[in-house]
């Protein structure tokens, strides 16, 4: 059974049982209770009125027990110390026998009553029995109403119940069927399955709380569709990378084992085998050297290493990249000047940053002319390296991202891994960074926000 016909019914067959149990508690309790009240009244007013007729005369007794009696509706009678009757008022359900006996003296008869009997002396001092009666037939008569009246109750009730029952049942079963529905849309991921429940309730509460879990839900779905498409677009990187490194160690490897096989065969020139060696010799080294770059960029998983943030001194940081440089700019009679008037630091993967930093001070030196100078300073978060060289153009600068990509104007000893490198860094990282041309040559800005 569903919700609304199940809430329904049940919530008719409570209402109809309690009143049904109503109905029967007053039929089984009401006259025993009446009974109890009205002897309890009956007890209560003989005592007032005793009160009263110990101060009253003998002579006037009479009088005043016929008018309390007529008043309150209570059949009363009173007899003195020789048993003579001195009062008497008959009640509503009593009545009198004229002639029933010899001596002619009427007989009142009662049916179902109250009484209470007390004794008192009047005020001279004559001695009274007093008893009070009152009727319980009305509460008879009100239980055969009673009866009479309760299938005309009891189908109004089981009415007024359903009613009152189809309203509460369809104010439960509405939020519930609407959760339902939405629930349902959002197991096919519908983004415009919300549960809109306008309550202040525990079920307008579990709405809140389904939409935001749902909220939460397609958030979470979006960032892993988000890292699946990272991931993919990463691995599809490494693979575009390793082809483009075949290709690139092809070249020298094919360079290599021609000039060996010339060598080995004595073919033309390559007779000269003291000269050939030595090429083959620097071929290798280059070749070498292109490997560990290739192999140090491919191993390298810079978005889990940019997770590792500790507080790094940037100023720090640049004099000891810089200093490992510094005899190779000697070396290559290049000027290079270092400024930490502005350090600052900054939570960063600290490899990351040393290895990137490393890249470009390498390829400012590398690419820097004899006598001219290499420029090393921060400003602002900023940190600047400039190096008085030919400037690249727009079409050079569109390509130098690109693993192997070398300009014409590049060292013969490069590998094209330099900016590639930094590149991957620098992004995982999330830092921004230009390298544009300027007066004397090209500038690199690395901004730390």
């Amino acid at each position: 059974m569903k919700l609304f016909p199940k809430t329904f019914l049940h919530c008719l067959c409570l209402m109809v049982g309690i009143v049904l149990i109503a109905f029967t508690l007053i039929y089984v309790l009401l006259p025993s209770f009446y009974k109890n009240y009205t002897q309890s009244e009956l007890d209560k007013n003989t005592e007032t009125l005793i009160q009263q007729l110990e101060k009253v005369k003998y002579d006037d007794l009479s009088s005043v027990i016929s008018s309390y009696a007529v008043k309150n509706n209570y059949g009363l009678t009173a007899t003195n110390e020789k048993g003579e009757r001195i009062g008497y008022v008959g009640s509503a359900v009593s009545y009198e026998v004229e002639g029933a006996f010899e001596d002619n003296n009427p007989v009142t008869l009662y049916v179902d009553l109250a009484e209470s009997e007390r004794k008192f002396r009047t005020a001279d001092g004559q001695e009274i029995t007093l008893m009070l009666r009152t009727s319980l037939q009305p509460i008879e008569d009100a239980l055969n109403v009673l009866m009479m009246i309760l299938p005309i109750v009891l189908l109004l009730c089981v009415l007024l119940s359903a009613a009152v029952a189809y309203c509460y049942a369809k104010s439960i079963a509405k939020p519930i069927k609407s959760l339902t529905a939405s629930a349902i849309k959002m197991q096919t991921l519908d983004k415009d399955a919300y549960c809109y429940v306008n309550r202040k309730d525990e079920i307008g509460i579990l709405s809140q709380n389904m939409n935001k879990m749902y909220e939460k839900l397609l958030t979470t779905i979006s960032q892993l569709e988000h890292e699946i498409d990272n991931v993919s677009k990463s691995e599809q990187e490494k693979l575009d990378f390793l082809l483009m490194a075949s290709h690139e160690l092809k070249t020298p490897i094919t360079a290599v084992r021609g000039m060996v096989d010339g060598m080995v065969y004595n073919v033309g020139i390559y007779k000269d085998r003291d000269v050939y060696l030595l090429k083959c010799q620097k071929a290798l080294e280059d070749l070498t050297e292109l490997l560990c770059r290739v192999l140090e960029t491919a191993k390298i998983d810079a978005s889990t290493a940019a997770k590792k943030r500790t507080e790094t001194d940037i100023g720090e940081l640049l004099k000891e990249v810089t200093d490992s440089y510094s005899i190779i700019a000697q070396s290559r009679s290049v000027e290079m000047t270092l400024s930490l008037k502005n350090d600052f630091t900054a939570n960063i993967s600290a490899e990351l940053i040393e290895k990137a930093l490393s890249n470009l001070i390498s390829n400012a030196v590398k690419y820097t002319g004899r006598n001219k100078a290499v420029k090393i300073y921060m400003k602002d978060r900023t940190v600047y390296i400039e190096n008085e060289c030919k400037p690249l153009d727009e079409e050079e600068l569109s390509h130098i991202k690109e693993p192997f990509y070398r300009p014409d104007n590049t060292a013969k000893d490069s590998t094209g891994l330099g900016l590639y490198f930094t590149d991957r860094i620098l992004s995982a990282c999330g830092l921004s960074y230009s390298f544009k041309p300027y007066e004397k040559g090209m500038r690199f800005i690395l901004e730390f926000v």
